[in-house]
């Protein structure tokens, strides 16, 4: 009846492969139960026959090695079960890892992408302000320029212009006094001059006042063209 009795309490939990150490305590609690019953047991006259005695033996020794070949089976089962497990969760922390890697580089790319184009914006705009800046600073020292040369260089009347015009040439007409003012010839120059810096020489023309050209000769901020008397550009100041 024992025999029966342990057999049944660890076959009940052995039915949960899943759970070795369930097993294990379940047996631990069948021998324990065992052994109480042993206690309370009323003495019978021991077997002396060797024979029986070795049956016996022989018999608890199969069942305890049944029951230990199922236990060790649960055991195998459940470590390759475990096993399976682990090579599945390392395979996806292997996943996890690379996907994290390959994220944190583009992440990586975009922040260097994003730091580029701010640092780009960032220079254009302060070169937008700086020719912002520099394009007021030319309009108000244009203004000024031709507010100077209005006071001090007027534009010349009908009969100077007439005057002039008439020690150059014998023939004279109105038209000879549509002369372009000082400012004007200074605009046309630097106009020239940023255009085409590789020829920044304009043709004097029935336009240009002598006394202009002169006065603009005389204090070098023109200079003749080495090969034609006719052709004027700016000095070059910034040399």
């Amino acid at each position: 009846f024992q025999n029966k009795l342990t057999l049944a309490d660890v076959r009940e939990v052995v039915q949960d492969s899943e759970n070795p150490l369930a097993v294990l305590l379940a047996r631990e609690r069948a021998l324990l139960a065992e052994l109480n019953i042993q206690k309370n047991r009323t003495s019978k006259p021991l077997i002396t026959n060797q024979e029986v005695l070795t049956c016996l033996g022989k018999q608890e020794l199969q069942n305890t090695d049944r029951q230990l070949e199922m236990i060790l089976s649960c055991v195998r089962t459940r470590k390759k079960s475990l096993q399976d497990e682990l090579a599945r969760e390392q395979k996806w922390l292997q996943e996890q890892l690379e996907m994290e890697k390959s994220l944190l580089e583009k992440l990586e790319d975009q922040q260097q992408q994003n730091f580029l184009a701010l640092s780009k914006n960032s220079v254009i705009h302060k070169m937008k302000i700086n020719m912002e800046k520099v394009t007021l600073q030319k309009e108000k020292l244009l203004s000024a320029l031709g507010n100077f040369l209005d006071e001090h260089y007027p534009p010349p009347s009908d009969e100077a212009a007439g005057r002039k015009t008439a020690r150059l040439s014998s023939r004279t007409d109105e038209n000879t006094a549509n002369f372009m003012t000082l400012h004007e010839i200074l605009e046309h120059l630097m106009t020239k001059t940023m255009k085409s810096p590789h020829d920044p020489y304009l043709e004097l023309d029935a336009t240009f006042w002598p006394p202009f050209v002169e006065a603009l000769l005389r204090y070098g901020v023109i200079l003749r063209h080495p090969d034609d008397p006719r052709r004027v550009r700016l000095e070059e100041f910034d040399q």
